[in-house]
């Protein structure tokens, strides 16, 4: 699968050792981060389903101030998943490296979906 970040297509990467690397790199094992995603997806179509009608502007709004709190914790999450799966693409570098080329993450990018999805696909 290829996602893109940012303007830059990077082909993904998953197989059985992902998850040992993930724990190795990060000191948290996948299926950890997996769940507080799982978490923050329920709060969100919950958010949804309870505004069903209205804009989606008003529904990513509402969503937005509801995670608020869990916003650092998420994208935490998602940007540790994501490198792991495009880690072995030529030029990534270190997560830090990584990290330092992307100018700005938006929530509402195809790609923090996409990830998501590859991951819940290929771990659960």
């Amino acid at each position: 699968m290829e996602i893109e970040i940012g303007g830059k297509k990077y082909q993904t990467k998953c197989s059985a050792y992902t998850r040992f690397e993930y724990k190795q790199i990060f000191g948290v094992g996948i299926f950890k981060d997996l769940a507080k995603l799982n978490d923050l997806n329920i709060k969100q179509e919950a958010i949804r389903e309870s505004m069903k009608g209205k804009s989606e502007e008003e529904i990513q709004n509402a969503i937005n101030m509801a995670l608020l709190e869990d916003i650092d914790e998420f994208i935490d999450t998602i940007e540790r998943i994501t490198y792991i799966f495009i880690k072995d693409n030529q030029g990534v570098g270190s997560f830090k490296e990584w990290l330092q080329s992307l100018e700005k993450i938006e929530l509402s990018d195809s790609w923090i979906q996409e990830v998501t999805e590859l991951a819940v696909s290929s771990f659960c």
